[in-house]
């Protein structure tokens, strides 16, 4: 999966998985790590793009340029 895909589909599916909590429970790094431990044991294809960065910056990065956490 090129990283273009990668990140539309990771993006959408943050939309979803933060709609289910409570962001206030949590700092901002903490809701990331759990996100994208997630997609590692439920979803790792949304993480088989490559990269030279570990997969939790590029995520953290994307999601940050996107405006969906601060």
């Amino acid at each position: 999966m090129t990283q273009t895909e990668a990140k539309m589909r990771i993006l959408a599916e943050w939309r979803t998985w933060i709609g289910h909590r409570q962001a206030a429970d949590f700092e901002r790094s903490e809701e990331v790590r759990a996100f994208v431990t997630g997609l590692e044991q439920n979803q790792p294809d949304s993480l088989s793009f490559e990269t030279d960065q570990s997969k939790l910056e590029v995520v953290t990065n994307w999601l940050d340029g996107a405006g969906l956490i601060r």
